[in-house]
């Protein structure tokens, strides 16, 4: 079995590709007013684009949280789903099946996460693990920064994953399809980082002769993986193996919300841009959320944010500083105060400083 690819290859092969200004090609919002929006992505050719999608999927449930208590090294949130308002009941499948919320099958389209609505936990976006009719287990425990009150209004949605977000494997898929990750019918590969591990996987539509077309890891051999989860508000990998610009589509509910994902210490995770226009790191609230950020010019003792610089064709670190400057708190580039942006329908690779769990918040621009 081949081993997964470190994160410093990929940040490494990054800046070898050339990763041109025009990483994405977006025309008029299709429905940004209506709860679907469509976006079409264009990836120039030999290039590798690190992504992210604003939208989500359809609202499953919807209701308040009661209370939270802390279960088996995850958090219980004991909910009342509000029926009378319309909600359908909390999924009540067991075991790997797509009606479950405990299914742990990367080829069952069973993956759910919760967002918080409103109150002091907004944009919080948790992975769901298990659950009854009246509560739901959601992967780790919430910081004590985290105050999930009671009566919050939460959804529960479907996680993307590969085939939902970038479409069912087939031989009209636009990335292309073939017995190995670069075969010549193969347009382009995925990757998705693995926050705990730090490296990369790698996924490619799979159809050999007759037979049916599967996404597939190029870890895993003949192992059908059409629904390895991305998650919600994480960014993911496009490599573009042609020469020929690789043009696919993203869809879903457009959230018009924050988001806040609780990140390992430590660990990175590519962290999307929550808004369909390009922002810039006040905008999105950065300086002023980071956790660990420094009264000055920061050091190595705080979170780093890294953006992709189409002009030096590498990323660039980024970390937050003069959290009590009369300027405001803000960006440096080294020692240099910077307002980097952050492109539409792109990620940035966040670590937060520390072996504790952090809370790393980015609001969305409403506006082009």
């Amino acid at each position: 079995m081949k081993s997964n690819p470190p994160l410093a290859t990929i940040l490494r092969n990054l800046a070898l590709a050339g990763f041109a200004s025009s990483l994405l090609s977006v025309p008029a919002l299709a429905g940004l007013a209506t709860p679907v929006a469509v976006n079409t992505l264009t990836v120039p050719s030999s290039t590798t684009a690190v992504l992210g999608t604003p939208y989500a999927r359809p609202v499953e449930a919807f209701g308040t949280v009661s209370s939270t208590s802390v279960t088996n090294s995850n958090t219980l949130l004991t909910v009342s789903v509000d029926l009378n308002g319309g909600s359908p009941a909390l999924p009540a499948g067991t075991g790997n099946t797509d009606t479950s919320l405990s299914n742990t099958d990367e080829n069952v389209d069973g993956w759910w996460v919760v967002e918080i609505l409103d109150g002091p936990a907004i944009g919080l976006v948790l992975d769901v693990v298990g659950g009854t009719s009246n509560s739901i287990t959601v992967k780790g425990t919430l910081p004590s920064s985290i105050n999930l009150s009671s009566g919050s209004k939460f959804a529960l949605r479907r996680a993307w994953t590969l085939a939902s977000l970038l479409g069912t494997a087939s031989t009209t898929n636009p990335f292309g399809y073939g017995s190995t990750p670069t075969a010549t019918t193969v347009n382009g590969n995925v990757q998705i980082l693995d926050s705990a591990s730090g490296s990369l996987t790698t996924y490619y539509i799979n159809k050999v002769g007759t037979g049916s077309a599967n996404w597939r890891s190029s870890q895993t051999g003949t192992a059908n993986k059409n629904h390895v989860p991305l998650g919600l508000g994480k960014g993911f990998i496009v490599v573009n193996l042609k020469t020929n610009p690789l043009t696919f589509t993203v869809s879903g509910d457009y959230r018009t919300a924050r988001t806040r994902l609780i990140m390992a210490g430590g660990k990175k995770t590519l962290l999307a841009n929550p808004g369909v226009y390009g922002t810039d790191f006040i905008a999105s609230g950065i300086p002023t959320t980071s956790p660990n950020r420094a009264n000055s010019i920061p050091n190595a003792a705080t979170d780093s944010y890294q953006v992709w610089s189409t002009s030096a064709k590498a990323f660039a670190l980024y970390r937050m500083g003069d959290a009590t400057s009369s300027n405001g708190p803000t960006a440096f580039l080294g020692s240099t105060r910077t307002n980097p942006a952050i492109s539409a329908f792109s990620s940035i690779l966040v670590t937060p400083y520390g072996s504790n769990p952090a809370v790393i918040t980015i609001s969305p621009a409403l506006n082009p």
